[in-house]
């Protein structure tokens, strides 16, 4: 089992099905409420996630630049 704990939440870091080697999608949370990319199940719904800078420290040093605000009314 490589899946780790990140905020209290398992996350599954297989990135390939064993049984047909396929890539698999990795489960992202995010708590981010007002971007185009949350579920309102606090997990990612983006095809491609980048996250920067290039060096980070700890996760408050890194930036989800896939972010893409909700249009208000």
């Amino acid at each position: 089992n490589n899946n780790i704990r990140f905020f209290g939440k398992e996350i599954k870091m297989d990135i390939f099905n064993k049984d047909k080697n396929e890539e698999i999608t990795p489960i992202v949370y995010c708590d981010v409420k007002n971007c185009v990319y949350h579920s309102g199940e606090n997990i990612c719904k983006a095809n491609k996630i980048n996250v920067g800078p290039t060096h980070a420290l700890s996760s408050y040093d890194t930036i989800c630049s896939t972010f893409k605000p909700e249009k208000t009314p």
